[in-house]
Formats: structure tokens, C-alpha cells, sequence
């Protein structure tokens, strides 16, 4: 089996396992409750064995039902595990196009500096899933990860050698942006959390990157609103969730926005 079918296979596993862990963070830190129990059926309180705990597959085995209980399981976890698994894999594939040849994978392999990006890739990809999930269902954002996961990959994007200029202008474009229309709104265009996002955008993302992320979820989500006005599911008056924009349309543009800003540039004649 080639490298790449192997390495498919794992960025799958992988990220479904992640979606799963990051579903469950997201209710314990709304919850309050922390990780000092083992997963659990919500309906019935029993722990769930580690075989009936497997991303995708339990699920599919048990046929969305609790093993012990019976009832039935949100998709919701379906959904994420699936999403994951596919994130992930699509990562691999961009890095598997963009090196060309199994060789240079293995030759990638051998630098420090892939290891760092795979990190970082990583990182936030549960930060962007845990704000994705928590802003879908709660309409609230998770501070504390966001402030952390901030830190941790502006350090590794130093490692990586990042321009300390690229770091710093996505940090104050992401915070300032959101804090100013936070500001002039006095809250009623978006939430607070939503400044720690771009925050952690800008820091993930750096300058210029920040920017093409910013505006492909405001354009998706003002393409979305108005369906959803059209067909009468939302009133002029309902709030949309941004960080639900927000976290695909980061992750959009960590895969592709370097690729996608210098054909921009180009295309300006610059």
C-alpha cells in the first residue's frame, strides 16, 4: 500500500477521533463538568466501553443508538466524526499535491519545520472545531482555549519562521476588527468571543491571510442569511452565529490561501 492511501487512511482515523474528543469538550465546558469521568450515555449515565466508543464505526455498529440504554444518539456526533475524518484527509491530500512526490514527503518528513506545521494545522483544527460547535449550538465561544491556542501557535509560527511582522499584523487586524464593530454596536452585531477568534485567526493565519479569511465568511454567512430569509426560517432581527463562518473559512484558507493570495497578487499585476 502506497504512502499516501496509508496516510489517507490515518488523517481520517485521526481526525474523526479528534472530532469526537473536541464534541465532547465543547458540552463538558458548557457543562462545567471537566474530564474527570470517561464518556458517558447522556439519557442513561452508563460509561461506554472503549468498543462501543469508536469514532464513525461505533455508531454505525450500534445504529445511532446507546448500546445499553437503547435510545437514540444525536447525529451530531456522527456528523463531527464524519467532518473530521474528512477535514483531515482533504489536509493530507493538499500536502501530498503541493510536495509532488512520495520522495519529498519523506524528505519533508526530516525537517523540524514540517513538524511544526503539522502542529499547528493540528491545533486549530480542534480550536476551530470547538468554536464551530459551541457557536452553532450555544450561540457562545469559548474563551480560555482560544487566548491558549493563540499563544501556542503564534510560538510555533516563530519556529517555523514566520515573519514576526506577518504574526503581529494578523493578531491586531483579527482582534481590532471585531473589537471595533464589537465597540460601535455596543454588542448587538456580534459577541465578544468573537474578538478572541480573530485573535486566534490572526495568530494561526498571520498578515495578509487574515484578511481573505474575514471576508469569506462574512460573504457566506450574508449568502446564507438571506436564504434563509427568503424561505422564512430567520426574521431581519435574528442573529447568525459568526463563528460558525469563521472556523471553515479559517481552516479554507490555511490550506489553500497562500496558493490563493499569490494568484491574487498576480492577477493585480503586483
Amino acid at each position: 500500500m502506497s504512502l499516501l492511501i496509508i496516510s489517507l487512511i490515518s488523517s481520517f482515523f485521526l481526525g474523526s477521533a479528534l472530532a469526537s474528543f473536541v464534541h465532547c469538550w465543547a458540552h463538558r465546558l458548557y457543562s462545567g463538568q471537566g474530564f474527570r469521568r470517561r464518556s458517558y450515555c447522556p439519557s442513561c449515565q452508563h460509561q461506554i466501553s472503549w468498543f462501543n466508543n469508536l469514532p464513525v464505526f461505533s455508531y454505525l455498529r450500534l445504529k445511532g443508538h446507546c448500546a445499553y440504554c437503547h435510545q437514540p444518539i444525536a447525529k451530531d456526533y456522527l456528523i463531527s466524526e464524519l467532518a473530521g475524518g474528512l477535514l483531515l484527509a482533504t489536509a493530507t491530500a493538499v500536502v501530498w499535491l503541493n510536495l509532488g512526490s512520495e520522495a519529498n514527503l519523506w524528505l519533508a518528513m526530516g525537517t523540524s519545520r514540517f513538524w511544526l506545521i503539522l502542529a499547528q494545522a493540528l491545533i486549530g483544527f480542534i480550536i476551530l472545531m470547538l468554536v464551530f460547535w459551541s457557536d452553532y449550538w450555544w450561540m457562545s465561544i469559548f474563551v480560555s482555549p482560544l487566548l491558549i491556542g493563540a499563544v501556542v501557535v503564534a510560538a510555533i509560527n516563530l519556529l517555523a519562521a514566520r515573519s514576526w511582522q506577518s504574526l503581529v499584523g494578523g493578531i491586531l487586524f483579527g482582534g481590532l476588527f471585531f473589537a471595533l464593530q464589537f465597540w460601535l454596536s455596543k454588542g448587538r452585531w456580534l459577541g465578544e468571543g468573537d474578538i478572541y477568534l480573530g485573535l486566534f485567526l490572526g495568530s494561526w493565519l498571520g498578515w495578509p491571510l487574515i484578511i481573505p479569511a474575514i471576508f469569506i465568511a462574512y460573504l457566506v454567512g450574508a449568502i446564507i442569511g438571506l436564504g434563509l430569509l427568503v424561505v422564512g426560517l430567520k426574521k431581519r432581527q435574528s442573529q447568525l452565529p459568526l463563528g460558525v463562518f469563521l472556523a471553515p473559512s479559517g481552516w479554507l484558507i490555511f490550506l489553500f490561501g497562500q496558493s490563493w493570495w499569490q494568484a491574487y497578487l498576480h492577477w493585480l499585476g503586483w
